[in-house]
């Protein structure tokens, strides 16, 4: 018996634009049963690397389209792990922030552990992980 397999061509630019669709669709049923829910994405990035810049810009956009308030954390590039570790668990204990994203790379003239950034995001608002 020989199994016919075949491929499906799937555009990516239809299949993000249908999955964006159903998220605003979702966002705007949750705005609409709590009114006074706002969700709250935070875009953590260490440094102006000018390619980081351009990919938070591409997802504060959609993020904004869909319906979610994002807050941008610019943090310069001497901050010190410490510092950035300070940041992240404010952000973790924030009851306006749904959502985190670490911007990678981390573009810090100190040393700083990403793997230990990425690890302390609350895994109930670990938008990449």
């Amino acid at each position: 018996m020989s199994t016919d397999v075949r491929g499906i061509i799937l555009s990516g630019v239809e299949l993000a634009k249908e999955i964006r669709e159903g998220l605003i669709k979702d966002v705007s049923v949750l705005k609409e049963q709590l009114p006074d829910f706002a969700p709250g994405l935070a875009i953590v990035q260490v440094g102006a690397r000018e390619d980081s810049n351009v990919y938070i810009k591409m997802k504060i956009n959609a993020a904004r389209e869909i319906g979610i308030n994002v807050r941008r954390c610019q943090l310069p590039n001497t901050i010190t792990e410490i510092e950035l570790i300070n940041k992240v668990t404010k952000l973790n204990n924030d009851p306006n922030i749904h959502g985190i994203i670490v911007q990678m790379p981390l573009d810090s003239i100190n040393k700083i552990n990403s793997h230990l950034i990425t690890d302390l995001v609350s895994p109930n608002k670990d938008v990449d992980g």
